[in-house]
């Protein structure tokens, strides 16, 4: 107990240190230099940030338009359903082969949009991929710049790259 009022007292009798008021005579005649290297990590994070946002857009615009092609595709194929069962409870020959000429165009524009519906899944499954990739590469880029590693931010860099060619790779 008698240690530590020893100490306490030692604490506030500790001399103060004066002030020092900031005017224009006493900065510094050059400012401070941070490193390049340093310079590049901050540059590289926050660009690898930007891409990430840009890339988690991407994915949201391509996931609608998936849903969008898909439902569409649904859509399709139900009119196309009901032309079937137009076409065989018909009695007149002449409506009866109208009805057969649309399912034939019907068909044929629902494949379409099966196809496109599945090309937009694929597309949206590359770019959750790319989207990872470059949220990952970012942190890691964040994480060396932080601990002001060159290589943990070229491995963030390197991370953001590919996915980036992720993103990209559906919409070539």
């Amino acid at each position: 107990m008698l240690r530590f009022f020893f100490i306490l007292r030692l604490c506030y009798n500790q001399p103060q240190m004066p002030e020092k008021k900031f005017s224009p005579d006493n900065l510094p005649a050059e400012p401070a230099q941070i490193s390049s290297s340093t310079d590049r990590n901050a540059l590289a994070t926050v660009i690898l940030g930007l891409l990430s946002a840009a890339a988690i857009l991407l994915l949201i615009y391509q996931a609608n338009r998936a849903l969008q092609l898909r439902i569409e595709a649904a859509e399709v194929w139900s009119d196309y359903q009901v032309k079937i069962v137009k076409a065989t409870t018909e009695q007149d020959p002449n409506l009866r082969q109208q009805y057969d000429e649309e399912q034939d165009v019907l068909r044929q524009h629902a494949q379409e949009l099966k196809q496109n519906s599945a090309n937009a899944r694929y597309a949206v499954k590359f770019s959750g991929y790319g989207a990872g990739l470059l949220l990952l590469g970012t942190a890691t880029a964040s994480f060396g710049f932080l601990l002001k590693s060159r290589y943990i931010g070229h491995a963030g860099l390197l991370l953001g790259i590919i996915g980036i060619g992720l993103s990209i790779k559906p919409l070539i």
